[in-house]
């Protein structure tokens, strides 16, 4: 049996990965590691944009409830048919996760992160142009239910 390869060093690529910044904590000038550090200005950058990704997944939610009584006017929905709607989008986010989660440690966060902004882009756009009811609810469902970067996933393990 041969021992497994070891990656190379930090050093002997051609920068620091995402997770890299993220775990990064100060040393002393002895080598020895603060206990308990502050996040550095690239922890909070790449924190900021995982918030701010929250933010506009709220809007989305948001803007689903605004629309909702104009999708029921356009397709004369009753009192099911709008909860089918309004529950489509947690349906989605269930089937999202389920399915394209574990995509992301297999194939790598960035890769699926691409996929998944392809994904919200075909689902925005059919449910943009959605003749009937069922399109709707394809449309709500698929553009939520895509693999999800957490901010836990985002943050240093001290916070």
């Amino acid at each position: 049996m041969t021992p497994e390869p070891t990656p190379p060093p930090a050093s002997a690529r051609a920068g620091k990965t995402v997770q890299e910044y993220i775990d990064e904590t100060p040393i002393w000038a002895d080598a020895t590691p603060v206990r308990y550090s502050p996040m550095t200005k690239m922890q909070w950058l790449i924190w900021w944009l995982a918030a701010a990704g929250k933010f506009f997944e709220g809007v989305v939610v948001f803007m689903t409830g605004v629309a909702l009584p104009l999708m029921a006017t356009e397709f004369g929905l009753g009192a099911t048919e709008k909860g089918v709607i309004a529950a489509a989008s947690l349906f989605g986010i269930l089937v999202g996760a389920t399915a394209l989660g574990g995509l992301a440690d297999r194939y790598g966060r960035k890769q699926m992160f691409i996929i998944e902004m392809m994904l919200f882009v075909i689902f925005i756009v059919l449910l943009t142009f959605s003749p009937s009811y069922v399109v709707v609810v394809v449309g709500v469902g698929g553009h939520r239910g895509r693999a999800r970067v957490r901010l836990p996933d985002r943050s240093p393990d001290h916070f």
